[in-house]
């Protein structure tokens, strides 16, 4: 049961898409820069100083997430390949959870010292984030940016049934298929929102580009790999216009709908380059390194670094209060991605390792695991 980090450097540069993990490097940059300069003073106060046309200029960057999820299509359908369910469900969860803990644990401790408005938190709220899906709890997320993780983890989940069912990946491709299908009516016609949770409707169209373009480069085209592509690929479009009203309602504001239509467009051209070329370019440490901070990066830049831009402008003004929580988002992504990572993927496989032998197991032979 092998994850990324668990292979020597050397080793994950010959298995890895350098260019994809510049890419969710990019990805977590793009948010965090919408969040500081455009979202914060725009969505419920959390900035106290907006940063006017600099602002406008990014407030197409919540598309780094719909980038995330085109990323974990790809690399989760390949790192699934040829690992059984356990296998796979312990590496996730060696993957998220030691991130996960000490970033939120942080974001708490600073809520809980700045304890204004609309940064107040409890115990309760911190014991709920622990379980990585607060509102089940009743409670809210620690960091608003965690909604997305568990979009990750409904996908993982349903990766994990069918590696159980034996499902995938021999009928990988039909899958996807009945997955748009579903995305395509629920989308168009129905608007259930059961249906959008559990099935991921909303940003299914994403992950499903994602996988369809690793099995067309790995396992080779077919009509029907190419077909469902195309309809994920359409789909992306309808889904960036939904965000794009959404944002409408929330902000009252948004880009016009052909702006975001290019920057969709734009965003979907890169990962589709990205994953073309990616694994004919050797991924340095570096690159690895920019790979492995994006996930920590993500999650504790957003409410902590509010609360530093709102401590710091008095003092050093507004850009300097950017660039500081910027650069210390990234210092703080770097040791949680260096010291605190292995430590814990180290402690979840001692613990759940030993399970694996009384586990009913699946195992198929497929190309090598991404991560």
């Amino acid at each position: 049961m092998r994850d990324d980090h668990s292979i020597p450097p050397q080793d994950q540069a010959s298995s890895r898409n350098g260019l994809l993990d510049l890419l969710r490097f990019s990805a977590a940059l793009m948010v965090a820069v919408y969040h500081f300069l455009y979202r914060g003073a725009q969505d419920g106060g959390y900035l106290d100083h907006a940063f006017g046309t600099a602002g406008v200029a990014v407030s197409l960057g919540y598309l780094g997430v719909n980038l995330f999820f085109m990323i974990s299509g790809f690399v989760i359908i390949w790192s699934a390949s040829g690992r059984d369910w356990y296998g796979f469900s312990v590496g996730r969860l060696a993957r998220l959870y030691p991130a996960h803990l000490v970033a939120m644990t942080i974001t708490f401790l600073v809520m809980l010292w700045w304890a204004q408005p609309p940064y107040q938190t409890d115990i309760s709220q911190w014991l709920a984030n622990l379980t990585m899906l607060a509102p089940m709890f009743g409670s809210d997320f620690m960091d608003g940016a965690y909604w997305s993780i568990v979009i990750e983890i409904i996908f993982y989940g349903w990766v994990v049934i069918g590696l159980f069912s034996g499902f995938i990946p021999r009928h990988t491709d039909a899958a996807v298929a009945i997955w748009m299908l579903l995305v395509m009516v629920n989308n168009t016609m129905l608007g259930s929102r059961p249906v959008e949770l559990l099935f991921l409707t909303e940003y299914g169209s994403y992950f499903a580009l994602g996988i369809m373009t690793w099995r067309n480069s790995s396992l080779g085209p077919s009509n029907l790999r190419l077909l469902v592509a195309a309809i994920a690929l359409a789909m992306t479009f309808h889904a960036a216009e939904v965000q794009r009203l959404d944002v409408i309602f929330r902000l009252g504001e948004a880009s016009s709908a052909p702006l975001v239509a290019l920057a969709n467009a734009g965003i979907v051209g890169l990962f589709l380059l990205a994953a073309a070329l990616g694994r004919h370019i050797k991924a340095g440490p570096w690159v690895l390194a920019l790979g492995g901070i994006s996930y920590p990066f993500y999650l504790i830049h957003q409410n902590a670094g509010y609360i530093l831009i709102n401590a710091t402008v008095p003092a050093i003004g507004k850009w300097s209060a950017f660039a500081l929580a910027l650069i210390l988002s990234i210092a703080v992504s770097w040791w949680i991605y260096a010291r605190v990572e292995p430590l814990g993927r180290a402690i979840i496989r001692a613990l759940f390792s030993p399970a694996a032998r009384y586990m009913p197991r699946t195992f198929s032979r497929y190309p090598a695991p991404a991560e």
